[in-house]
């Protein structure tokens, strides 16, 4: 396999930026990288300079949730897909399943680049070695229409407005237990006891009358607002962007104190048919370019110098890259030990 060669300039206070220069196509054409991902992670954005580069086409299969995205990745004992990423709920289960690989962080020029307190991360890091690269984090916010809600939210509370009954939207995944945890101040969102759990079910049976769906995607999302069936969304930061890039008077607000969120990290399948391709892409996505490329698409926080580099001091701030105080505010998605008590409670909410 051909190597490609990586220049690295200096570029703005932040850090580094690395810039790909390729020698030649690391593949041949017909070489093929499989991934389940979180919607906007291979956008052809970003996606189409790495095949460009190497040679090798990238084929994406969205998932709505963590548990979704972790079956279809077992299925076939994980030959199926070359890479997934996984957000902190499920890196511990597919390391205990045996269906990922541990990371050589040898095999990667850019992993240093990565914020030093991401490195060896508990959502990612198992008996003392890497199973994961974290490459993007973020918080889960309060999407809303400026025009359909006034005064604009503060906090969580306005779910439970009557005036908002049938127009607001959750994300089908058992994970927004923690949240409902959290807006009943527990400390620990995701070590819920038995009456814990009953706390948290009254709280979503006093919500589910103003609860029109349960939203799987980004774009299903999207396209909620748009028809104008929600008007408010426990949602990812990426809707936000996609709709204001579309004109829509979409805001949001980050509740201080009362929020999940996630730190992903790409994860290389054991029984990946094209490991050395798997590791030139996570390289490409901690690069300057890739980060870029992911944080542009998203409006989700990049995890390197390079891409804090690359996107400029005033965004990098903007998307709390130069102070990390923010990650650790967060109530990060982890394990929960008694998840099948939570997807019963939720698939009861649900119906």
């Amino acid at each position: 396999m051909m190597h490609r060669l990586i220049t690295t300039v200096l570029i703005g206070l932040l850090g580094l930026t690395s810039v790909f220069i390729p020698i030649a196509t690391a593949q041949a054409a017909n070489c093929t990288l499989t991934a389940i991902v979180w919607e906007g992670y291979t956008d052809p954005a970003f996606t189409e300079a790495f095949e460009q580069k190497t040679g090798c086409t990238v084929k994406a299969t969205y998932a709505g949730s963590s548990d979704e995205m972790f079956a279809k990745f077992r299925t076939g004992g994980g030959r199926t897909y070359d890479l997934i990423s996984a957000s902190g709920d499920i890196t511990e289960r597919l390391y205990k399943a045996g269906l990922v690989r541990p990371i050589d962080p040898s095999k990667l020029e850019n992993y240093d680049s990565v914020f030093q307190s991401f490195q060896g991360g508990p959502w990612n890091t198992f008996d003392g070695k890497p199973y994961g690269v974290t490459f993007a984090w973020g918080p889960n916010v309060l999407v809303y229409d400026a025009k359909a809600v006034k005064p604009a939210p503060t906090s969580w509370d306005v779910l439970f407005d009557s005036a908002y009954a049938g127009k607001i939207t959750l994300p089908d995944n058992p994970m927004t237990i923690a949240d409902v945890a959290l807006w009943l101040g527990k400390s620990d969102p995701y070590n819920l006891t038995e009456g814990d759990l009953a706390e948290v079910k009254s709280k979503l049976l006093e919500l589910r009358p103003n609860v029109r769906k349960f939203w799987t995607t980004a774009g299903e999302l999207a396209n909620l607002f748009q028809s104008g069936e929600v008007v408010m969304a426990h949602a990812w930061p990426l809707t936000y962007t996609q709709l204001s890039s579309e004109g829509f008077p979409a805001k949001s607000v980050s509740p201080q104190g009362k929020l999940t969120g996630w730190t992903d990290s790409w994860m290389i399948s054991k029984n990946s048919r094209n490991a050395d391709v798997a590791y030139k892409w996570i390289d490409y996505i901690l690069s300057g370019d890739g980060q870029k490329g992911v944080m542009d698409v998203t409006g989700y926080s990049g995890a390197t110098t390079l891409g804090a580099a690359a996107v400029g001091a005033a965004k990098a701030h903007e998307l709390f890259m130069d102070d990390l105080a923010l990650h650790s505010q967060i109530n990060m998605w982890q394990s929960v030990k008694n998840y099948d008590q939570w997807v019963q409670l939720w698939n009861e909410i649900r119906s």
